[in-house]
């Protein structure tokens, strides 16, 4: 839910433990793509101006080091300011989502609609993290590494625990997006055993695994990532995703 009030939901329907993470319009972060770092308060303007909503979705996505799947926001050019967040455990606007510009079809809305409704604001757990402040240039960043160090883990999705995949990330040429790309694997409860330079330099992203029916945890990679499954051989490892250049330069961090 992107607006004056920030906020990232996790949202488990089996054990109806839900998770909320808000982030105050004059915290900064990177931004993938090579966008460098924004005020949380500006990511909308810069996302409307680029016409690129989807910057949003990769920004907490890195931040949180989970898959955001739905988003909410405005869709105009409003810039917010401020140092304040939730400091109390908040229910999503059922509001929003129904009427807020997004990324999901109606049928989605309705059904998150319907899911958020009779929850509580007891029902979310409010996830806090460090900031830094740089007193020279009077800007606050989001601390993402002690961020994963602390709360990794938290947000996992049960169905990639239970397949068990372990995972080779294969690099063209951006270690660094390599590794943010892992971290962003493990915090949704997939294992990380290797990442690697990808000496066929590929271009397109591709997930290989060596069977005829793709596992869950295959088709989710490719899907969120926009990748073809190939099947293929993936020596000791259970799935390998091959990034390729053209998405190593979306999820690039300046």
């Amino acid at each position: 839910m992107y607006g004056p009030k920030t906020a990232y939901y996790s949202l488990d329907q089996e054990t109806g433990r839900h998770y909320l993470i808000s982030f105050y319009p004059d915290l900064k972060m990177a931004v993938p793509g090579g966008y460098g770092e924004y005020r949380v308060g500006s990511l909308g303007k810069l996302a409307y101006l680029d016409k690129n909503e989807d910057l949003l979705k990769k920004t907490f996505a890195v931040s949180t080091a989970t898959f955001i799947h739905a988003y909410f926001y405005p869709g105009n050019e409003d810039v917010y300011y401020g140092e304040a967040g939730e400091d109390k455990p908040r229910k999503p606007s059922v509001s929003d989502i129904l009427f807020l510009p997004s990324n999901v079809s109606i049928l989605d809305r309705i059904y998150l609609a319907s899911f958020v409704f009779p929850t509580r604001n007891e029902d979310y757990y409010l996830i806090t993290y460090q900031a830094e402040k740089n007193a020279k240039r009077n800007d606050i960043f989001f601390k993402d590494k002690a961020y994963i160090k602390d709360s990794i883990g938290l947000l996992f999705q049960k169905k990639y625990r239970d397949e068990g995949h372990n995972i080779q990330v294969l690099y063209r040429k951006n270690y660094a997006v390599a590794q943010k790309i892992g971290k962003l694997l493990e915090g949704n409860g997939i294992r990380v055993s290797d990442l690697s330079l990808d000496l066929n330099r590929s271009t397109e992203c591709t997930v290989l695994e060596d069977s005829d029916t793709p596992s869950y945890t295959a088709r989710s990679m490719a899907e969120y990532f926009g990748c073809r499954v190939v099947r293929e051989k993936t020596d000791v490892y259970d799935n390998i995703i091959v990034l390729g250049s053209v998405l190593e330069e979306a999820w690039e961090i300046r």
